[in-house]
């Protein structure tokens, strides 16, 4: 069988059938009635060996072959943070294909670059599911687009499984056919606030990204843990699922497509200077930052950042103004003591194999990387009896440790694996100098709340 990846950002057909039309994101998951029963009983004469592995036990299995299929970043504003992670999964896809693949089967990988586009990621998705027959989906980098099928049913409906996926945004934790690897966004503002508040803040300021649903479920979350805490909205709040972004006070919401944001800046540091903000947080990704720390002079003490941020090229970019800044990831990223970690190192060793140009210290390569291994290990677990309902079982009662994060269990009914995180600071030291462990972490504190609905 084929163990090559192809890259195809050729538009699929059209379907009449797709339904990620506008409303679509309004639209909830449906209840899930299978249960974690554990995989069927592997049939008589089958064994997990090349000839023996019962050959096409379902849609994209064959004898020789496991196809899956996923959407990446490899173009517009997303790349900036997920164009790398295709090498982590590339890195992990051919480690186990040289071992021999799954049961004599090798994996065969199909990526198709969706730009970070919603309506062009569900198309896509479609095609690889319709048109290319894969068995399931594989981390999926594009949240955009995935979420775009989960709220449409789709998922569930076709009985597609999406594992290792980067945990973006919250649906990801809701759809039964969807199994995270990360801490989700909304954990990610849960786990900021709550920390600024214990370290004794107590007037915050957030700006976030209004055209991609990471900022908007992120800065819904944000604002609810601050009420929760506070006892009352960040001035300026407005409802960013419900309302059109506005940029007001200490509470801005703004484009990826503006091309600056001067009257955007003054107006948040002229709220910010009203009521005294003590901790400020950007909910951006690394492009849309850069310009809107281009336009401000002062981030304020310790301001907070998510994964999103947390790659080399964000770090090397910002300069002075951005020392200090706290990031968060879910994984234990190759800095400081965890370089010493086999786990940590083993990872390092096969991103350089996969690509000398990929940034091994993003998040979400590393989270591309863990969730990859996840669908190596789940396949493996599975057995030669190879189905798609097999793989859900054995995902709906696994636990599994990378060496890379906490050890992640899913169960059905609840896809919350990942609810911790750890502060590393950026250090600017007459240029860029890494990050510093701040040895704090976190747990999400309200698993599974703010998410509007």
């Amino acid at each position: 069988g084929s163990n090559s990846s192809s890259n195809d950002p050729s538009s699929p057909k059209q379907r009449s059938s797709t339904n990620t039309g506008p409303g679509v994101a309004n639209q909830k998951p449906s209840a899930d009635s299978s249960t974690a029963a554990g995989p069927t009983k592997t049939p008589k004469g089958v064994e997990c060996a090349a000839g023996k592995n019962g050959g096409a036990t379902d849609t994209g299995v064959t004898a020789g072959k496991i196809k899956l299929g996923s959407t990446v970043v490899q173009s517009g504003v997303g790349a900036s943070f997920l164009g790398d992670v295709r090498f982590a999964m590339e890195a992990v896809k051919d480690k186990a294909n040289a071992a021999g693949g799954i049961c004599g089967r090798l994996i065969d990988l199909v990526l198709k670059d969706d730009g970070w586009d919603p309506q062009r990621g569900a198309e896509y998705i479609h095609n690889l599911v319709e048109d290319e027959k894969v068995f399931a989906l594989a981390v999926v980098p594009s949240s955009e687009g995935l979420q775009s099928v989960s709220l449409a049913g789709y998922l569930k409906d076709k009985k597609i499984p999406a594992v290792g996926t980067d945990g973006m945004l919250i649906h990801q934790y809701t759809d039964p056919y969807i199994w995270p690897v990360a801490a989700s966004t909304i954990s990610t503002m849960h786990i900021m606030v709550n920390q600024a508040w214990n370290a004794g803040s107590r007037n915050f300021g957030l700006v976030y990204e209004s055209d991609y649903h990471f900022g908007i479920e992120g800065a819904y979350a944000f604002n609810a843990a601050y009420k929760r805490l506070s006892g009352h909205d960040i001035p300026g709040y407005h409802n960013p699922l419900r309302e059109a972004a506005t940029c007001e006070a200490s509470f801005c919401g703004i484009d990826s497509k503006s091309p600056d944001y001067a009257g955007n800046v003054k107006t948040f540091n002229d709220g910010c200077a009203k009521t005294g903000c003590d901790f400020r947080a950007l909910l951006l990704e690394p492009t849309t930052a850069l310009k809107w720390i281009g336009g401000s002079t002062t981030l304020g003490v310790k301001p907070g950042g998510p994964q999103p941020l947390f790659t080399y090229d964000f770090g090397n970019s910002c300069g002075q103004k951005c020392d200090g800044m706290w990031l968060w990831t879910g994984y234990q990223p190759p800095i400081g003591d965890f370089l010493s970690r086999p786990a940590v190192a083993t990872y390092v060793d096969d991103i350089k194999a996969a690509s000398s140009s990929a940034d091994y210290n993003n998040s979400f390569v590393e989270g591309g990387y863990v969730g990859m291994r996840l669908v190596v290990e789940a396949l493996t677990k599975t057995g030669p009896n190879l189905t798609r309902q097999n793989l859900k079982a054995t995902l709906d009662g696994m636990t599994f440790d990378s060496g890379l994060a906490p050890p992640l269990t899913w169960k059905a009914g609840n896809h919350f694996a990942n609810t911790k995180m750890r502060a590393f600071s950026i250090q600017y030291k007459s240029g860029f100098a890494g990050w510093r462990d701040e040895q704090v972490e976190m747990e999400d504190p309200w698993v599974g709340q703010d998410s509007g609905s």
